[in-house]
């Protein structure tokens, strides 16, 4: 928290104090509260959810984007002032996992096969182009959409002081996909190539033992809900996670630092990428729902 203050203070120095235009101050107590809970919460989730550096700088790049496409879509705050809040936000959560945690095998080019699966799929360049691209069509496929269905109409209803929607009106489905290209890459690193590289574990050897015929009550509802291989869950997991953090960014940042906007606004926001991020999850399934790779 005090990396990112240091780096915000330096930036606005230097071309993104235009985000002072658009975002308002808060005194309150619980406002302020609020948000370092946020922050918090960002860092638990990273330690307690075992990751590095690399998997929580992903996170934050998709948790902390849709905040900042806002204000550069509808509030005319500059691409710039956008990309260099989204660096700065990823190396405030980088460097200290970076410090206090070692890698993951999965990010680790030398690492035994013996730790990580597919080795040879994880470390092939078109595999890695071909996946970021298309979580980058979906992203793009879902703001697209809403951008010609419900979103305009519902922005004008809940986001008092919204500078231009003419992004909404003009956008071109090439353009915006392309616009999410950084997302696709950290959505198939956070995803995709976690659960790619996952060996089985415990669990799996357990549930390949289970038998209908003898089974009780209580393990054939377990293994109906839950007797997915060790692949399928870390992408469960965390496509869950990235869903989470992406509404309580998006949907608490908005509402507490824009001005005039609604709690419904935020919270529609919110809900648009959380759901993006339940697709891109449900996609990369289908694209390993091959023998071998996610069951």
């Amino acid at each position: 928290m005090v990396v990112s203050s240091a780096l915000y203070s330096v930036a606005s120095q230097y071309g993104t104090g235009d985000l002072a235009t658009v975002t308002q101050r808060r005194d309150e107590w619980w406002e302020i509260a609020g948000l370092l809970t946020l922050k918090a919460t960002e860092l638990g989730i990273g330690w307690w959810g075992e990751y590095d550096g690399w998997d929580l700088a992903c996170l934050t790049v998709l948790s902390h984007m849709p905040y900042l496409y806002l204000l550069t879509t509808f509030y005319t705050v500059r691409p710039t002032t956008m990309w260099a809040g989204i660096v700065i936000d990823v190396v405030s959560t980088y460097l200290p996992f970076t410090l206090f945690r070692d890698s993951s095998p999965i990010h680790q080019s030398d690492a035994p096969k013996s730790l990580v699966a597919n080795k040879s799929i994880l470390n092939d360049l078109s595999v890695q182009i071909c996946t970021s691209v298309l979580a980058a069509a979906v992203y793009g496929l879902v703001v697209y959409g809403s951008f010609h269905g419900w979103l305009p109409a519902f922005l004008i209803v809940h986001f008092e002081g919204l500078r231009d929607l003419s992004g909404a009106y003009t956008a071109d489905l090439h353009l915006v996909t392309a616009g999410f290209i950084v997302s696709g890459y950290a959505a198939q690193s956070f995803l995709f190539m976690p659960a790619l590289g996952a060996r089985p574990d415990a669990h799996d050897l357990k549930m390949a033992e289970f038998d209908p015929e003898t089974a009780t009550l209580g393990q054939t509802v377990w293994y109906n809900v839950w007797g997915y291989s060790k692949r399928s869950r870390t992408l469960i997991k965390r496509t869950a996670t990235l869903a989470i953090a992406s509404a309580m960014q998006t949907g608490i940042r908005t509402y507490l630092t824009i001005e005039g906007v609604e709690l419904a606004g935020a919270a529609g926001w919110a809900a648009m990428w959380a759901a993006a991020a339940v697709l891109v999850g449900g996609v990369f399934w289908w694209v390993g729902d091959v023998d071998g790779v996610f069951n």
